[in-house]
């Protein structure tokens, strides 16, 4: 067999290429389209192109999010792998989508005579936005588990709109295509590269169908991808939502499931079941691993006989390692023709103890290798396994890693505080029988907890973005690549993030440093320093925040005491918000001088405080919650830390449906 591959501009060029390689002299071949076209009739207009010239090829298709060549990851172009086989006999068939995709697959596989022993081989590409593509595998393996399935889902370059699959004679996008492959004696190597590394705690799927997932913690799907990841990543699902999958263990494996649509009830459709109750984590790319996969695969490929490759790998992926992409992909060229494209989910054949099954994948690098006689590959480069480094570079790469272990080692010692925090508070609570005391020590249990868990959000996306920063170094350094312009901009990079992180930790750590004198501030950096503390659990909350700051006065204060009061009032307003079930609830921050006094005013839209509460609240014996949500604690707490403490004034009254809490400080 042998292949031939090519990046396609024009149908005079199509017909020099068919007429160079003398296609027209084998009689057995199999074209593979891998286009960025998302037009029906220029679809169609190709294979027409190709089948004017071979009017006897068996052709499969489908339109990508990226095409891979020879020449490696192409964009916006179209890519035509022409293989030839001498022994091996290929049948293509198709199926429309019509009602479940377990019954698509089903009827996929029983349109080739599976009940031959030498079909040894089926690649599939299914559209990429109907399709379950868990389901479709499910009924393709319940009919024949052994024949080994690859390929992947259809892309259209993250438009989420429409995508195309297609055959000689058929076209369609809501259904799948696949050409068999019959020959006892062909050679088949699948092997797949995943190095995606799920981060953060793990969170519990509460209600799913499939692969739809309506709510993830308590929150609806979008609400959960909202909180850890910023309501920008929210709005941009589900074209973004690929480069962000959940990660699932599947008997010992990670498995990863991207999203593929976004729905008005706020759930999400992801390219393969997640089902209820299941344990999920966000996941991020390593790129170091990634591209020391892609070495280590080259390696292991020499061990079989190979004559053609065909790639079939997530845009994720791409999106990931930009131009980098092809560090992970060349080096496959060495040992056979590549071609394949970027898809919205791959498919991956495995068999382990006799136990042989196919699953869809995310996130990962699935390659197929085949070849028809039993000859190794042996004219390889050892080049592509240089890893030689100046003294210079090894320096540099002891430097990144060293601060990559910080900062592995800072996190986890982070979380480790958490749990011990966690941990002490319990026990003190546990010790101490008076009543207030129990209270206030629960009550500080709670916001301890919540605020620690705020703290670890915000520093996960600035670590991964350096992690991230460090192992593209280490990549260009061990392809010795790594010029001086490039570490400057990876340690300027290193300086923004960890900037971030120094100013989160710092905020932390004014609101509980025991040391309580009264320093100057100003007024907006003390409630810049507050929001950084509260603003992610009113996110998660869905409540709007609204600023109207009209003081420029410097404060002497004590930062810490001050953030306490700030956080008690505006956390007892998202409560009260979130009973009431306000709709659209709002938490304004307004600041203004008046008699020589610095003003804060912290006002809710949640109804008003009920006129025979109002003269109550600030009295520790008085709550209109259980034990563990004791406002009257709090309150009071805070009117004794701002009128003994401070030297201010805290009251509260009603305007117009709104509670409105008025600090005032003296300036």
């Amino acid at each position: 067999m042998k292949t031939y591959t090519l990046e396609y501009h024009s149908k005079l060029q199509l017909e020099q290429f068919i007429e160079k390689c003398n296609l027209l002299s084998y009689n057995n071949i199999l074209v593979q389209i891998f286009t960025s076209m998302i037009d029906k009739e220029e679809i169609i207009n190709l294979r027409n192109e190709i089948l004017n010239e071979i009017p006897y090829a068996k052709i499969i298709g489908a339109s990508t999010c990226g095409e891979i060549s020879n020449n490696g990851s192409i964009s916006n172009s179209t890519v035509i792998s022409f293989c030839t086989f001498e022994n091996t006999k290929i049948d293509v068939s198709y199926v429309e989508h019509t009602d479940t995709s377990f019954n698509m697959g089903q009827s996929l596989i029983n349109s080739f005579d599976n009940t031959k022993e030498d079909l040894k081989l089926i690649i599939s590409f299914a559209d990429g936005l109907n399709t379950n593509g868990e389901e479709y595998l499910n009924g393709i393996s319940s009919i024949n588990s052994k024949v080994i399935v690859a390929g992947g889902l259809a892309g259209d370059y993250e438009k989420f709109t429409q995508t195309y699959v297609f055959t000689e004679d058929f076209i369609s996008d809501n259904g799948a295509v696949a050409a068999a492959f019959y020959n006892n004696d062909l050679t088949v190597y699948t092997e797949y590269s995943f190095n995606w590394e799920s981060v953060g705690k793990k969170h519990i799927v509460d209600k799913s169908d499939k692969n739809r997932v309506y709510k993830i913690n308590g929150m609806t799907a979008v609400d959960f991808y909202s909180f850890y990841l910023g309501q920008d990543i929210a709005d941009l699902l589900p074209s973004i939502g690929i480069e962000f999958p959940l990660v699932i263990n599947r008997n010992g494996i990670n498995v990863a499931r991207a999203v593929l649509a976004k729905h008005e009830d706020g759930s999400l459709t992801f390219a393969g079941n997640i089902n209820e109750g299941s344990e999920v984590q966000f996941g991020h790319g390593d790129v170091q691993m990634i591209v020391t996969k892609g070495l280590e695969t080259v390696k292991d490929i020499l061990d079989y006989p190979v004559e053609s490759i065909f790639i079939y790998s997530c845009m994720a992926r791409r999106a990931l390692l930009q131009e980098d992409i092809n560090l992970e992909m060349l080096p496959l060229r060495e040992l056979a023709p590549i071609s394949g494209f970027f898809t919205y989910g791959e498919f991956y054949h495995n068999c382990k103890d006799e136990m042989c099954k196919t699953q869809l994948l995310n996130q990962t690098m699935t390659i197929l290798g085949i070849s028809e006689n039993n000859k190794k590959t042996t004219n390889i480069s050892a080049n592509i396994f240089s890893k030689n480094q100046s003294s210079v570079n090894d320096a540099n790469l002891h430097r990144l890693q060293a601060l990559s272990n910080l900062l592995e080692q800072t996190t986890k010692e982070l979380e480790e505080f958490n749990d011990h925090l966690s941990l002490k508070v319990q026990e003190e609570v546990s010790k101490n029988q008076e009543k207030d005391a129990m209270l206030q020590m629960a009550q500080t249990q709670s916001q301890l907890g919540e605020m620690m868990e705020m703290i670890i959000h915000q520093w996960r996306q600035p670590i991964s973005a350096i992690t991230s920063s460090i192992t593209s170094g280490q990549v260009y350094m061990q392809l010795d690549m790594l010029s001086d312009d490039k570490v400057e901009d990876i340690f300027k990079n290193i300086l923004v993030y960890t900037d971030h992180l120094d100013s989160t930790i710092e905020d932390f750590r004014d609101l509980f440093k025991s040391n309580k004198k009264f320093e100057d501030i100003a007024n907006t950096e003390l409630i810049n320093k507050s929001l950084t503390i509260i603003n992610p659990l009113m996110v998660k909350s869905n409540v709007k925040l609204m600023e109207n700051y009209n003081s420029q006065s410097t404060l002497n204060i004590s930062t810490g005491l001050m953030m306490q009061v700030i956080l008690n009032i505006t956390k007892n307003a998202i409560d009260i918000l979130l009973e009431r079930n306000i709709q659209e609830p709002v938490i304004e921050f307004r600041t203004y001088d008046k008699n020589n006094s610095w003003v804060l005013e912290i006002r809710d839209n949640g109804g008003g405080i009920p006129k025979d509460i109002l003269p109550k609240i600030f009295d520790k014996r008085f709550t209109t919650k259980g034990a563990t949500h004791g406002t009257g604690l709090g309150l009071d707490m805070s009117r004794t830390i701002v009128e003994s403490k401070l030297n201010g004034t805290l009251s509260a009254h009603n305007d117009k449906g709104w509670a409105v809490f008025t600090i005032k400080i003296p300036v």
